[in-house]
């Protein structure tokens, strides 16, 4: 750790100079068959994050790359936004805020007023999922382990359309890349959100006029019906909605209308490169990156050794969102998504379309799990 950060000690001088030499392609750089170019510290892609964080590891390890890539100039991190009503969310990107000393804006749902988003039926499918999907309650546990007197609370930050609005508003035009890994809540609510004193623009006139491309770590390519997920009406457990009837249904047709570039990384992606154990060696036992893969493993207190790898669904997304690599690590399938109500999914095939879901190239897995490992803990 201490090394990583006296790494952080160049010069904004030599930022604007210096190509970090690192695998894959800024999304900046042409994306052709050849090797990507390495990206460069400037510009940064200016990135805005929306997710769920539990019960599943890969959301927290993907704080982690987040908070890195900030760090080391690769991107501007605008903010995080949760979707998920859970009243320890905002505890959880606070932690992160001072594990890594920076200071990203957060948006985040408070229990008291969380009912005009959710319904109770959604609260209470969510909160069965955090409880018995990993049987434990990620982000309490977080915060019972890492939390301080300084971290923020729900009642403490914004919530997320407000901050969607005023980081949207001070935006340049054309110029915000938002990944979104996790149910699609907060994307009804910010299109839907008038004009107000943040901005003369409603929420749907902000997204077309600010947001450069939107990517998702969601769906099953080409279709969901053979998703292994059970109770989620054929959809992958991101775009299901915990059974909320046309969220993701209704996300997905209002951006492709506002014309915004779409790109999918789905389920079927990251099963293919399970992480976790060399992070673990990295970062050792007391990070919460590496707690939550110790609570998904329920492994003994005092374990300082992961018995298994897991998935990087969200991880994975976030590398392709930010360093690209069409062409040396993922291919690209051209055309557009369908999704019924019930967040379930299937593929068009369309040359001419404005979205795109990637596939890894087979036999890149072994190089991406390494280079994810090393995005995670800051080991470039």
């Amino acid at each position: 750790m201490q090394a990583n950060l006296s790494k952080l000690a160049h010069s904004a001088l030599i930022l604007l100079t210096v190509v970090l030499v690192l695998p894959g392609t800024s999304r900046g750089a042409e994306e052709t068959g050849s090797a990507p170019a390495a990206p460069v510290a400037k510009p940064k892609i200016k990135l805005i994050y929306d997710g769920d964080i539990g019960p599943d590891p890969c959301d927290f390890t993907t704080l982690s790359m987040l908070h890195e890539y900030h760090r080391h100039g690769l991107i501007d991190l605008l903010g995080v936004a949760g979707e998920a009503p859970d009243p320890y969310l905002a505890s959880t990107f606070s932690i992160y805020n001072q594990v890594y000393k920076n200071d990203v804006p957060i948006g985040a749902y408070n229990p008291k007023t969380w009912g005009k988003v959710f319904s109770d039926d959604v609260v209470q499918r969510y909160q069965k999922a955090a409880r018995d999907g990993c049987h434990a309650e990620q982000n309490k546990t977080i915060f019972e382990k890492f939390g301080n007197a300084a971290t923020q609370t729900a009642d403490q930050v914004v919530e997320p359309v407000e901050l969607y609005r005023k980081l949207l508003s001070t935006s340049e035009d054309n110029s915000v890349i938002i990944y979104a890994a996790g149910q699609l809540f907060n994307f009804p609510a910010l299109l839907n959100s008038p004009a107000d004193k943040i901005s003369p623009l409603t929420g749907k006139q902000l997204v077309a006029a600010k947001v450069k491309e939107v990517i998702f770590m969601g769906g099953c390519f080409p279709d969901s019906k053979g998703n292994p997920f059970k109770g989620t009406d054929g959809a992958e457990w991101n775009w299901w909605a915990f059974a909320n009837r046309n969220t993701t249904k209704t996300t997905m047709e209002t951006l492709a209308s506002l014309g915004k570039p779409l790109t999918y990384i789905g389920w079927e992606q990251g099963v293919k490169v399970p992480i976790g154990k060399e992070m673990v060696k990295k970062l050792g036992r007391k990070h919460p990156s590496t707690e939550s893969y110790f609570l998904m493993r329920h492994v003994k207190p005092d374990a300082t050794e992961l018995p298994a790898d897991n998935p990087a669904f969200d991880d994975l997304g976030l590398f392709y969102a930010v360093e690209g690599g069409v062409g040396k690590y993922f291919n690209k399938v051209r055309g557009r998504v369908q999704v019924d109500e019930k967040g379930g999914n299937t593929w068009v095939a369309d040359e001419k379309g404005k979205e795109d879901y990637i596939t890894i190239i087979p036999g890149k897995e072994p190089e991406l799990r390494k280079i994810l490992a090393d995005r995670i803990t800051g080991d470039y």
